[in-house]
């Protein structure tokens, strides 16, 4: 039986619709779009860590830039302005604050207020025990979770 051109793109076509609706079910099952923005999150992040110091140089010669053009030069109408002048302050203090305490400057932006004393101890994972307690609750749901600190 011989085929005709029509009949070659129509197959390409159905595979393709049914390779897109395989992703379409899955993004709604698996939450690709998490998935999809989590690796880019993550690549922008390595990226962006191989440039801190080159960042931190940059954002301090701006800083420095900025201050030299509202103090020291008398053309600039920056000072005058209050709103501005906070916003140099401001950003002057928030660039200290990340260069002098990295870590709680990042605990501070992603919610949590730093603490100095340790919130608890580690204990050592015992392998006997832990399977003498998930044996002994058989009739019950059991939910075993595996974390990475990296």
């Amino acid at each position: 039986m011989e085929s005709s051109p029509g009949q070659g793109r129509s197959s390409v076509a159905a595979s393709l619709a049914s390779v897109l609706s395989l992703i379409a079910a899955l993004s709604c099952c698996l939450s690709l779009g998490t998935l999809l923005m989590a690796a880019g999150a993550v690549s922008a992040s390595v990226v962006s860590e191989s440039l801190r110091p080159w960042l931190i140089g940059f954002s301090l010669t701006c800083l420095a830039f900025a201050f030299v053009q509202t103090y020291l030069r008398d053309r600039c109408e920056f000072r005058h302005r209050r709103l501005r002048t906070v916003l140099l302050w401001f950003s002057a203090a928030m660039i200290t604050a990340m260069l002098a305490a990295p870590n709680q400057f990042a605990s501070v932006i992603a919610g949590r207020l730093p603490s100095f004393t340790a919130t608890g101890h580690l204990i050592p994972f015992d392998t006997a025990s832990f399977e003498r307690d998930f044996n002994a609750e058989a009739q019950q749901h059991r939910l075993i979770v595996l974390l990475s600190p990296t």
